[in-house]
């Protein structure tokens, strides 16, 4: 179900920032990011190496989604997580967690203005409330105003955001190769940079935490992310993804933080956008014009096509033609949908 999938990623990652604040008392936030990422790359390339058997996930990489993957790698793994963990460090989990909201703003607006995927009112309004909610959750009288930690967490969140809309142009590829490629690259990079700036080198259990973290909070999230995008477009899963600030709010009060009338307001206002979301129906008559490409998928009306016998049982990847078909339904844009509106 994408729209689980999308919570879970969002569950994953937000508990991720209160960990990781813990961890940026003893390790620098450029050698964290760097560690937090080798642990998703090696953690992956470890599944697929022992998970030889696994169904088919994706179409091969072409020439094409190998840039797009450089991009990704580079915004959404080089350079938002250092930028993140450097405002972290120097703000209140509560005001970054408020910041880590306009992700979804900017994957809407990106999506939308740039990308070409259809928003409709629900949706666009669901990113309003969510980032309503985030200024609920940090909000507090008298509060500081805009620091250069805040500007760092805001660059981090428009990186992620292009580096969700880009994904989206590669998610029916293989989720575990993307974000191992991804991991490994990202990781070696920022952690070869902390060493040769200088920075101090964590312990050796302090390395196996923030890898541990990495592992399970950064890769769980971005595999059922890319995982969400395929059937929910990105503008659509970034909105079920800004629950996380939610989710790593309440990480901080299991670590002790207090509760607040701000969280208990983000609470109602992130339950009324995920209402909105969840109750959003989308549908009309559309045409799928005749092409030929290869995914993953399954018999259903979108792939009614012929088979030779070596295919293997379904859901399965293969080159087949889609359409000429026209049709009415209920539908997101993902692959088959990515059509214009009036």
């Amino acid at each position: 179900m994408p729209i689980l999938k999308a919570l879970i990623a969002a569950l994953a990652f937000g508990l991720s920032a209160p960990l990781a604040k813990l961890l940026l008392d003893v390790v620098p936030p450029l050698f964290l990011a760097g560690l937090l990422y080798l642990g998703v790359g090696v953690f992956l390339g470890l599944t697929r190496l022992v998970w030889r058997r696994r169904p088919t996930a994706g179409r091969p990489l072409t020439p094409r989604d190998r840039w797009i993957l450089a991009a990704v790698v580079l915004a959404g793994g080089v350079l938002a997580p250092p930028l993140l963990l450097w405002g972290l460090a120097r703000s209140p989990a509560t005001v970054t967690a408020l910041l880590l909201n306009l992700e979804v703003v900017f994957t809407a607006s990106l999506a939308g203005i740039v990308f070409g995927e259809h928003l409709g009112t629900r949706v666009g309004g669901a990113a309003v409330v969510m980032a309503l909610g985030g200024i609920a959750l940090g909000w507090t009288p008298g509060g500081p105003g805009i620091t250069v930690a805040a500007v760092a967490v805001v660059l981090a969140c428009a990186l992620w955001a292009l580096d969700n809309n880009l994904t989206r142009l590669i998610a029916e590829s293989d989720p575990l190769l993307i974000v191992e490629v991804k991991g490994l690259v990202a990781g070696s990079v920022n952690t070869l940079l902390a060493l040769v700036s200088g920075q101090p080198r964590p312990a050796p259990g302090t390395i196996a935490l923030a890898m541990a973290l990495g592992a399970v909070s950064y890769g769980t999230s971005l595999v059922l992310f890319i995982l969400a995008m395929r059937e929910l477009g990105a503008a659509r899963t970034g909105a079920y993804f800004a629950t996380a600030p939610f989710f790593g709010a309440a990480g901080g009060l299991l670590l002790g933080e207090a509760l607040t009338a701000g969280l208990i307001a983000a609470a109602a206002l992130m339950a009324a956008a995920t209402w909105l979301l969840v109750h959003e129906r989308h549908s009309h008559r559309h045409r799928h014009a005749a092409n030929v490409h290869s995914h993953r998928h399954v018999h259903d009306a979108h792939h009614q096509h012929a088979h030779d016998g070596r295919e293997g049982p379904e859901p399965h990847v293969h080159p087949h033609q889609e359409g000429p078909l026209e049709h009415e339904h209920p539908h997101t844009p993902d692959i088959h949908h990515d059509h214009g509106h009036r």
